[in-house]
């Protein structure tokens, strides 16, 4: 089974691919990954039949994907150029060939996928495996030997983006459900303490599940976050029976007066370091209400304190009535990518301390 996408573009707006990533994404997730992308401009029809005539007779399936607007008067022009029948839906078939007029964003996708499961007789499963932090290196090892012990049984599909990681796992009803349980063992073996969930569930979502089977109360403490953890855990149902507050201590004072740190570590210190870091996690604990504490401090950017520190610079501390733990790291990237970077990392040392 080979499969092609056909994108057709609009020349006069910018153009990065993220348009029709939605729409990848959903294929792959349903188990029928295109072998190609081909792109071509929306104001030359000619090079579409050309492109569409060729696809024909090289692949089993292909995926047109457009604007919108663009679909309807597309699919008539799949079916004038394959003289097919003018389907109901997006899903044209000619010769045993299925060709699936897609929009942009995704939508329609699952029309396509049943369509391919139809045609193959085949009901696609999926394992996922979440994790944060895991080395590149762990990972295309893990895949490496799930595929040696699983051959061309299951398909992969790994993404990240800012350090939280999803491993897809895709496989059919013919596949030996050994293979999958090996699978499976390879990748919890391969990920190790990155790994903080089997299935599809959100870290965040994953945090307030295991705040309210040990019926602990959090507090945040964020200062280069500005408020982001405590919006990720208030994103998810139930977050009010777990979390007591969130406070943005942006400034020196409010540091000093909400959370109880010290001058002399501001001073001396500064703001961002394992010292302030502690100490805001401590005063939420000290002020009462929680059993779980976290706090942020850092430097996002694009410029650094004023200091020696470099940008990308963060500590992060998490801890109980009976400890604190400090952790330092030098997150990359924009100020936009160090934040969400330590958010993540920050939600994940709360689930390290609470699972």
């Amino acid at each position: 089974m080979k499969n092609v996408c056909i994108v057709i573009r609009d020349k006069r707006t910018p153009f990065g691919g993220g348009e029709f990533e939605p729409v990848i994404s959903a294929l792959i997730g349903g188990g029928y990954a295109p072998d190609k992308t081909v792109v071509v401009p929306d104001d030359d029809m000619r090079e579409f039949s050309q492109s569409l005539v060729e696809s024909k007779n090289f692949y089993d399936n292909i995926f047109v994907i457009a604007q919108p607007s663009f679909v309807p008067p597309l699919r008539l022009r799949v079916c004038d150029i394959l003289q097919a029948v003018i389907p109901k839906g997006n899903v044209i078939e000619k010769g045993g060939k299925l060709v699936v007029c897609l929009p942009f964003g995704g939508e329609g996708a699952a029309e396509a996928v049943s369509a391919l499961d139809a045609k193959y007789s085949v009901k696609h499963d999926k394992m996922v495996i979440r994790a944060v932090g895991a080395s590149n290196e762990k990972v295309e090892r893990a895949i490496e030997q799930a595929k040696t012990l699983c051959g061309d049984k299951l398909q992969f599909h790994f993404t990240e983006k800012d350090g939280d990681q999803r491993l897809e796992v895709l496989y059919d009803n013919g596949t030996p459900k050994m293979l999958i349980d090996d699978a499976l063992r390879v990748f919890a073996e391969g990920f190790g303490e990155h790994a903080y969930a089997v299935d599809d569930t959100p870290l965040p979502r994953r945090i307030v599940e295991l705040l309210r089977l040990r019926g602990l109360r959090l507090s945040v403490a964020e200062s280069f976050t500005g408020g982001s953890i405590a919006a990720a855990i208030v994103s998810v149902p139930g977050a009010s029976k777990v979390l007591y507050e969130g406070i943005v201590a942006y400034d020196n004072g409010a540091k000093r007066r909400r959370l109880g740190v010290r001058e002399d570590t501001l001073a001396q210190q500064g703001a961002v370091s394992d010292e302030a870091a502690y100490e805001m996690a401590a005063g939420l604990i000290a002020a009462g209400g929680c059993d779980v504490a976290l706090s942020t401090t850092g430097i996002a950017g694009p410029s650094s304190d004023g200091t020696d520190k470099p940008v990308g610079l963060c500590y992060l501390a998490v801890g109980t009535k009976q400890s604190v733990y400090v952790y330092k790291y030098n997150f990359r990237g924009s100020r936009e990518e160090i934040s969400s970077r330590a958010v993540n990392q920050a939600l994940y040392l709360l689930y390290r301390q609470i699972k």
